[in-house]
């Protein structure tokens, strides 16, 4: 397939960053209860995971989502009877990524079991690390797990990282 130019890379860049710093969580605390969770995802169309996007504006902005994870616990309001912050890193669909802010003890329990028929989790063993190869340094728990998406015609393998208050027995 071809991918044309990827211009303006910078300026989209410097947008998105500006869209993430601008993410408040914890607004509607009430109205998102009754779901059990608020989640954030990236602020800007699929150019990130375009092929013709460099690295370091990948790895530039898998350091500003974990920051940004950092910033929300940080504010997490004490009042909270349940709240967990979680960071998801998608590896290779970057634009995939969340933020999940869970209100909801028993959703927040079960959120971890994906085995099913169409999706399978299994965890990524403790040598691998996508801080160490993006050269990111935080204080969060990291987890990674590999995705396997099952349909009739097609297969998806891809690597999801969660940073922040991540389930300690998965």
């Amino acid at each position: 397939m071809y991918y044309g130019k990827s211009r303006g890379q910078k300026r989209k860049l410097k947008r998105l960053l500006k869209n993430i710093a601008q993410i408040e969580p914890y607004q509607a605390i009430e109205e998102t209860n009754e779901w059990g969770y608020e989640h954030f995802h990236v602020p800007c169309s699929v150019w990130l995971d375009m092929p013709k996007t460099s690295s370091k504006i990948k790895s530039l902005f898998c350091k500003t989502w974990i920051r940004k994870t950092e910033e929300i616990l940080k504010a997490k309001p004490k009042d909270l009877q349940f709240c967990k912050v979680v960071c998801c890193l998608c590896i290779p669909n970057v634009w995939e990524s969340q933020i999940i802010i869970f209100y909801s003890q028993k959703y927040y329990e079960t959120f971890w079991n994906r085995h099913g028929d169409y999706q399978d989790w299994s965890r990524i063993p403790d040598g691998h690390s996508l801080l160490k190869e993006r050269n990111i340094e935080t204080g969060l728990k990291e987890f990674g797990f590999k995705e396997t998406l099952t349909d009739e015609d097609y297969t998806v393998v891809s690597h999801i990282w969660f940073y922040g208050e991540v389930k300690e027995d998965i």
